[in-house]
């Protein structure tokens, strides 16, 4: 036979041949659930896990990259679009400020005239000014006193003669109002060096354009210059004309959200920020910015992360509870299993050692019953030759007057012939618990016969004041078995239930259908009871715990082959003080 595996001979039971004392097989059978339930529980739980971890783990990326993918796309749309309205502004102006113009728009009229067309397309331009190549201002039209101001030291207007264009970021300046400036310059006509035109525009403008593209796929949207000085107004992050906050914090990316980053950052124009930092609660958010052409600004774009926003935490919430419940069915289960897979092996165990001792039983019962009958036949061959010398010896005594011991010798003799008729009877019993008597079947109404049996007992059963009654099952099917053998097994528990009652007692015989195939007699008394070492050997022959001389230990035994020869089963229940019930079951027709 194959020795089984370590671990698994570790949680399976060991059966002890000893089924009645079992509380170290009770305590094998609970580590064998608990062993069974514990694998069971890795073998679910770990799969359960793992696939929850990758489901996890996927739906996350899944969400940083569509987060990412959606915050770029709205930030390459915004610069698009503010790109496209300060382009528009620009193309004013250049339209405006034509070479050949400077003559004309030095006439305060003429401007003033522009001005009043230009501020028609455009409502936002505060003011106008004509500035010539030594920076002295020639003409000026708008709302403030500004007469012969010169320009020329200042950065604003070497740039635009630098470079043709200058756009300035937003300030307050002597205005006292936020707005920037919009300069262009052109060849002088009549002499060397260029002549300016510059336009005021209101800093509500930018802060249009901005409320134009504003979408609530993103939790932030503004302008900052290159010392990050907010240009428009922040709605969470900031205030307008300071600094911005978020370009204070420390920088942190995640390892998990590193790989998406540089794969974004790549394709982003030039000079273009993708990162991840933590706000003022803790909160990690995408910070993005990226520089509108043509101007001294970034659009910068703030949003949450996916990880702390509503859409991830109720997917871990639906993630943990889906989790959860399936952990615990499963566990569930795996308990009711692993207590119905206990409970059938316990069964089969305890079946497999009953028919063990069933077996050994037997093998005992065919051993002795062969020496039972060698016995029986050596002890009766002496018995009848004492039996017949005692009769000749009482014939003689007949035939013999009267002596002095005659009447002492003759009592002698009938105690003589007596005990050779016990022992007889005892050696019948021998040979009839060795004898393999042929069944004869017949049909039996099974109430009757336990009926016939109470009648032979009656009157020793009234003697000893012990009633006896009767149960019985008014309905029950006839059976087919052998009458005689079967009026044996149940005189013999009858009679040992009123040898032990002793006196003023019960006995109570009753009967029912269990199946159609199987009825089932039992036999109740209110005697002493049995201890639970006295039952396991109630069927082993010679035992009895009657007093010497008033039982051979042989009734039990014989009622027990009989039994297995019929077909059916004997069971024994008792208690200390309380009495035994006998639970005989019988098959209907008998294979």
């Amino acid at each position: 036979m194959k020795h089984k595996s370590g671990w698994l001979a570790g949680i399976l039971p060991s059966p002890s041949r000893d089924i009645d004392h079992g509380a170290d097989l009770d305590k094998s059978y609970k580590k064998f659930s608990r062993g069974l339930s514990l694998l069971l529980t890795i073998l679910v739980l770990v799969p359960l896990t793992i696939i929850s971890i990758l489901s996890h783990y996927q739906y996350k990326q899944l969400l940083q990259k569509d987060e990412l993918t959606q915050l770029m796309l709205n930030l390459e749309q915004a610069q698009s679009t503010i790109e496209l309205l300060v382009s528009k502004l620009q193309s004013s102006v250049r339209l405006v400020a034509r070479d050949d113009r400077y003559q004309d728009l030095i006439d305060p009229k003429n401007l003033k005239a522009l001005f009043v067309r230009l501020q028609k397309e455009h409502p936002d331009f505060a003011d106008i000014e004509i500035i010539d190549s030594e920076g002295m201002q020639k003409s000026y039209v708008g709302p403030y006193h500004l007469k012969a101001q010169n320009y020329r030291d200042q950065t604003w207007y070497q740039e635009v003669l630098l470079r043709g264009v200058y756009i300035s970021n937003v300030f307050s300046g002597f205005r006292q109002v936020p707005h920037f400036v919009i300069a262009i310059s052109r060849k002088h006509p009549k002499q060397e060096g260029s002549w300016v035109l510059r336009v005021t525009i209101d800093g509500k403008t930018l802060q249009r354009f901005v409320d134009t593209i504003s979408t609530t796929s993103v939790d932030d949207i503004f302008l900052v210059d290159a010392k990050n000085i907010a240009q428009t107004r922040p709605q969470q992050y900031g205030e307008i004309g300071k600094e911005n906050v978020l370009y204070s914090v420390d920088k942190t990316i995640s390892s998990d959200i590193s790989r998406f980053l540089s794969t974004h950052n790549k394709i982003l124009p030039e000079a273009s920020d993708l990162i991840v930092l933590k706000n003022f609660n803790g909160q990690e958010v995408l910070h993005a910015s990226v520089p509108l052409k043509g101007t001294p600004w970034r659009i910068d774009m703030v949003k949450r992360l996916y990880l702390q926003g509503d859409a991830w935490s109720s997917f871990k919430i639906r993630l943990d509870t889906i989790f959860l419940c399936c952990a615990i069915v499963a566990i569930f289960v795996i308990l009711k299993l692993s207590d119905g897979i206990t409970n059938h092996i316990r069964e089969a165990d305890k079946k497999r050692q009953q028919f063990l001792i069933e077996a050994e039983h037997a093998n005992k019962l065919a051993s002795i019953g062969r020496l039972a009958a060698g016995v029986g036949h050596e002890i009766n061959n002496p018995l009848s030759i004492i039996n017949e010398k005692t009769g000749l010896i009482q014939d003689y005594f007949e035939m013999t007057g009267d002596f002095q011991y005659k009447e002492s010798m003759q009592g002698a003799l009938d105690s003589i012939q007596n005990s050779v008729v016990r022992c007889k009877t005892i050696t019948h019993r021998l040979l009839g618990f060795a004898r393999h008597t042929d069944v004869q079947t017949e049909e039996i109404d099974i109430n009757l016969v336990l009926q016939e049996v109470v009648a032979f007992l009656a009157q020793e059963a009234t003697y000893s004041q012990i009633d006896i009654c009767f149960e019985l099952d008014q309905d029950i099917q006839k059976i087919f078995s052998d009458r005689s053998q079967l009026q044996q097994v149940f005189l013999n528990i009858t009679n040992n239930a009123i040898d032990a009652i002793g006196s003023n007692g019960q006995i109570v015989l009753s009967s029912k259908q269990i199946d159609p195939e199987t009825i089932q007699v039992k036999i109740t008394d209110t005697g002493k009871g049995m201890s639970p070492d006295v039952q396991r050997r109630i069927f082993d022959p010679f035992f009895t715990t009657k007093e010497t001389g008033k039982g051979t230990g042989l009734g039990l035994s014989i009622t027990y082959g009989i039994l297995k020869k019929l077909g059916g089963r004997i069971n024994v229940q008792s208690e200390v003080g309380k009495g035994t019930e006998f639970e005989i079951t019988l098959p209907v027709k008998n294979s």
